[in-house]
């Protein structure tokens, strides 16, 4: 089996285990998460995110407890289960909630977790956070976002900085997808307000890390300046001012965005659905994913299938209490 056919089967298995143990509410919304979650997680299968925010979590509450509770224990510390389960349970649905919340910040993981562990060390916190409680709470709302967006705007520009290792924005490797046309739009957002000189940008941007087009970026600048910009930039370049990052083409497994495959987060008629190259193929690998849960699991949802099946024993519960009710009511 090649490389990139181990990679979609990888992915496939992901998208069921995600089926078997969760609602469809759970991931409903994936497609939307993808736009909005840290840019370099957008080519992750939700499962695979889930697993990765659960180590994040673990490392940060072992130092936590390391750094203000008792050392000698806190490499056994957990704050949440190993592996995977077999059907819905509470503690794993909890963390994927904590990472979709996460998501939705436009923030690294890293980042919201040391951060919420800082926040909770200042306030004396009983208890140890579970990952459901790295976010704030409604009596705490109002402070965690106050410092919270502080550390964000103290933060993010290294971050930011960071993305330029991931090959999936590289020109080399666009295919013209929503997370890549919405990289290109926030770097030239960068370029537009930075108080670096143009061409030391584009010496960057363009010929070492190849994020951008010089065109592109040449349209920033006065129309008579363009072609002084281009050359001192390419000048730049060319005496070693920024060394070229390494060019790898990425196979096309690599560049499944994060929500490729699951049907129900699927709208062809909105964005990022509307715009995806990759709709088609989405659209059929998500029939393929269903028919694989339904052979293995049953169904193409376990979980809604018994939420299902409880609500009609419950209905059926009632009606007959209701017909036993009517029936003594005539005595």
């Amino acid at each position: 089996m090649s490389s990139d056919k181990k990679k979609l089967a990888k992915r496939l298995i992901d998208i069921i285990r995600m089926r078997t143990v969760l609602h469809p509410k759970d991931w409903k919304n994936e497609s939307r998460l993808m736009m909005s979650r840290w840019f370099d997680y957008r080519f992750t299968s939700p499962l695979e995110l889930t697993l990765l925010f659960r180590e994040i979590y673990t490392q940060n509450l072992r130092n936590h407890v390391r750094r203000h509770q008792d050392a000698d224990v806190a490499h056994m510390v957990t704050g949440t289960r190993d592996g995977l389960p077999r059907t819905r349970e509470k503690w794993f649905t909890a963390l994927w909630h904590a990472r979709q919340q996460t998501d939705a910040l436009f923030v690294p993981y890293d980042l919201l977790v040391n951060f919420s562990f800082d926040f909770s060390s200042r306030r004396k916190r009983r208890w140890n956070m579970l990952p459901h409680q790295l976010h704030p709470s409604p009596s705490n709302a109002k402070a965690w976002t106050a410092v919270f967006d502080d550390v964000v705007e103290d933060q993010l520009p290294l971050h930011m900085r960071r993305i330029g290792n991931m090959p999936h924005y590289r020109l080399e490797n666009d295919i013209g997808l929503p997370a890549q046309r919405r990289f290109r739009e926030i770097m030239l957002e960068e370029v537009k307000h930075s108080h670096r000189r143009l061409d030391d940008q584009i010496a960057e941007f363009v010929y070492a890390k190849r994020h951008l087009e010089l065109d592109a970026v040449l349209r920033t600048a006065p129309e008579d300046e363009r072609d002084d910009y281009a050359e001192r930039a390419k000048s730049l370049f060319d005496d070693g001012g920024w060394p070229e990052a390494e060019r790898k083409s990425l196979e096309r497994a690599d560049l499944l965005p994060s929500c490729f495959g699951i049907a129900e987060t699927i709208t062809p008629s909105e964005a990022p659905c509307c715009d995806c190259p990759l709709l088609a193929k989405c659209q059929s690998f998500s029939q393929l994913a269903i028919d694989q849960t339904v052979k293995t699991a049953g169904s193409a949802s376990p979980i809604l299938e018994l939420d299902r099946k409880r609500s009609r024993a419950y209905v059926a519960r009632f009606r007959d209490n209701k017909k036993k009710a009517a029936a003594m009511a005539l005595f």
